[in-house]
């Protein structure tokens, strides 16, 4: 198991490689407060385009560790058909600290009896392929809002804003959405009401600064307040759910607005 701070030389040469500067929005809650109050935290990280997630991570790894966090030993929940790529399998079991993917029961046990302090997770998931690389996709399951329930902790939501410079969005005519009817129906829905694929470009520019911001949120439901019936259940969380991706909208609006602020100064 690695801490933050075992993961200072990859996170260093990624940066190198492709990020100039990583900076906390000024509209951020101080992540160094939040690090110190909160033993566990389920993180909720906005995936951005298809390349986003690799600029969220690194911007994930150094705010914590600049803010009070490199002692904590976070893992990641991924797509589980990542791990059967090859290159993409050895990269990601380094970066999540898992070789599989991890369902929820594994998920509490990593937590509670592994010495884990932190559990990354990209609710948007594969949603990622589609949209402007900017917009906060739906969600594809509400259930790291009950993995913090479970286990006793809030949700840090964390923000990057300027990795869509790593996608290019195409807009599809509405004539073409019978072609994508083999999609799974989430994807289909998504491409359906988005009409935009998002195409990885080439790494070839740094992204010139990316935005970092966090936000502690903890939900109004309770184990005691959970239903028992599953659909009922899966409604509660879906709500408590769409309320972070409605924060992590508005936090990136601040994001974008301060970008442009910054930008009619400079």
């Amino acid at each position: 198991m690695r801490t933050v701070k075992d993961f200072h030389f990859v996170k260093r040469l990624l940066k190198t490689l492709y990020i100039k500067d990583i900076v906390i929005a000024k509209s951020s809650e101080d992540l160094d407060t939040i690090l110190a109050q909160e033993p566990r935290l389920i993180i909720a990280l906005n995936h951005g385009p298809m390349m986003g997630a690799l600029a969220g991570l690194v911007g994930l790894a150094d705010s914590m560790q600049k803010h009070g966090g490199e002692k904590r030993s976070p893992f990641g929940i991924t797509w589980r058909k990542f791990y059967e790529l090859p290159i993409a399998k050895q990269l990601l079991s380094f970066l999540t600290q898992i070789n599989h993917g991890v369902g929820f029961d594994e998920a509490c046990v990593l937590l509670q009896e592994e010495g884990f302090t932190d559990c990354v997770i990209m609710p948007e998931g594969e949603l990622c392929n589609f949209g402007d690389g900017v917009a906060v996709l739906p969600f594809l399951s509400p259930r790291f809002i009950e993995l913090a329930l479970v286990n006793q902790c809030p949700v840090l939501i964390a923000v990057h804003h300027g990795s869509d410079r790593w996608a290019m969005p195409i807009k599809l005519d509405r004539r073409l959405e019978p072609l994508f009817k083999w999609l799974p129906q989430h994807m289909h829905e998504t491409i359906k009401h988005s009409r935009t694929l998002s195409i990885p470009k080439p790494v070839k520019k740094k992204i010139p600064k990316l935005y970092m911001s966090f936000a502690r949120y903890q939900p109004s439901l309770s184990l005691k307040t959970l239903s028992d019936n599953k659909e009922q259940r899966n409604q509660q969380l879906h709500k408590e759910a769409e309320i972070v991706r409605d924060k992590m909208k508005k936090m990136i609006s601040l994001i974008i607005t301060e970008r442009r602020l910054n930008d009619l100064v400079h």
